[in-house]
């Protein structure tokens, strides 16, 4: 293992274990042990130690006295009020975009970005499809000048990540609908047509939940908060 340092290797356990919580590799609910993780990772037990502390202090990991650790269930009212935010930053966003003259680089940029999500969908490729989707998001906060904001919006969106993650890989038909959208928002914002790109931004961000039901119902013990 390389020589990091006790702080990198608490960022390196961090970042490894939120993925797998998005992923559900560890479970919504789930008992786990720091000894568990330990073995996972194999990384040690402090920069573990301080890893779980900071995903308990973002309700990410629930300790309960006397029982154990656990994973905590998916905050369905957390998951609303994140896309709430997102889908208000990103519509202002995508207008934004949709008022630029791209460059020839840009659009060969986004040519490939869409190209990429449809090579990952025709290979199957889950985590890599869910990667290329966040890569078109942000490339336009990026056009925007907007970094910062994608950033933030990262830390609050973790709820709803972790929904998005159930949704897509249940039901693989929504890929194709997906790519098929982000073109449409793209050909809205290369032919400079704001009112579009803000009406199909706003679908869009609103189809991400269009199956919340049917995905509590053959998830039931994943989340919290239902009513």
């Amino acid at each position: 293992m390389p020589n990091y340092s006790r702080n990198d290797l608490t960022g390196q356990a961090y970042d490894i274990i939120l993925k797998k919580i998005i992923d559900a590799e560890y479970e919504p609910g789930q008992k786990i042990s720091e000894k568990k993780i330990e073995d996972d990772l194999q990384i040690g037990r402090t920069p573990v130690r301080e890893a779980l502390l900071q995903l308990r202090q973002e309700r990410l990991i629930n300790v309960i006295p006397q029982s154990g650790t656990y994973i905590s269930k998916i905050d369905l009212k957390d998951v609303l009020d994140a896309r709430f935010v997102r889908a208000s930053v990103e519509r202002r966003i995508m207008r934004e975009a949709a008022t630029l003259k791209l460059t020839a680089e840009q659009l060969a940029d986004l040519d490939r970005i869409i190209e990429n999500e449809k090579r990952t969908r025709e290979n199957d490729d889950f985590p890599a499809f869910l990667d290329s989707d966040d890569i078109f998001h942000e490339y336009f906060y990026k056009l925007t000048n907007h970094q910062r904001v994608w950033d933030w919006l990262k830390k609050i969106n973790i709820q709803f990540n972790r929904f998005r993650f159930l949704r897509l890989k249940i039901q693989k038909l929504s890929w194709q609908g997906l790519i098929e959208e982000h073109e449409a928002i793209y050909d809205a914002i290369k032919a400079n047509d704001v009112n579009e790109a803000d009406r199909l931004t706003a679908n869009h961000m609103h189809r991400m939940l269009d199956e919340e039901e049917s995905l509590i119902d053959s998830f039931p013990d994943y989340f919290s908060n239902i009513d």
